[in-house]
């Protein structure tokens, strides 16, 4: 799976960016909310934040060259703690330490579905910290509100370019994501969809979800 002509430089700044994204969402968390439901349907609040920590809690490893037999369980379950948001923050920084290095970019990490590319893992992860971003802010706030486009210092465009990115690169992936059932079928949506809406429909999601509402 390609995802697209960018160097490497390009791809660790939408990386980064995805990842700011997120961080906002999980600080945005309030402390009744851990267990509130969100769009992914077997996760609430909590889970979903576990489950981007531990994909970032393999990310060093990984990058140094382990296998997941070398790491084994450490990271199973639940790695959240008391401070839910503590944690994610410093996992975070390890995970862009880890991209920091300018070796890594060369390298093909052996992952669940065998040796990947770095820049397609980092695309993946990219794609994943987007997507649920906007599912926490669903979860947590029913305008779904996410940050604005703005371009502030970063050097590859705005937040829209970089959600239309991710789109239309892994439309080109979708259908082979689809066969081992990690995405839905796409949500059909109008032609002027925004960037965000046209995301999340072609991951299966509803743009239209609500969390439900207690049975009366």
């Amino acid at each position: 799976m390609v995802s697209g002509m960018l160097s490497a430089t390009e791809r660790r700044e939408w990386l980064d960016w995805a990842m700011d994204i997120f961080d906002i969402q999980v600080r945005a968390v309030p402390e009744n909310a851990w267990d509130a439901p969100t769009p992914c349907r077997d996760w609430n609040v909590r889970a979903l934040v576990n489950h981007l920590t531990v994909e970032h809690l393999w990310v060093p490893p990984l990058l140094a060259g382990l296998t997941r037999e070398d790491i084994g369980r450490r990271f199973d379950g639940d790695q959240l703690g008391t401070d839910p948001v503590s944690v994610w923050s410093a996992t975070a920084r390890q995970s862009r330490a880890a991209w920091n290095r300018q070796d890594v970019w060369a390298r093909s990490p052996v992952l669940s579905f065998g040796p990947t590319p770095a820049d397609e893992y980092a695309f993946q992860l990219t794609a994943d910290l987007l997507l649920h971003s906007w599912d926490l802010a669903r979860a947590v706030d029913e305008a779904g509100r996410l940050p604005g486009d703005s371009t502030s210092a970063r050097t590859v465009g705005s937040n829209r370019d970089l959600v239309r990115w991710v789109q239309h690169t892994l439309a080109r992936q979708i259908d082979a994501w689809r066969v081992v059932g990690i995405f839905a079928d796409p949500v059909t949506v109008p032609p002027d969809a925004d960037e965000w809406t046209r995301l999340v429909a072609l991951s299966g999601r509803s743009p239209n979800w609500h969390p439900p509402q207690p049975a009366s």
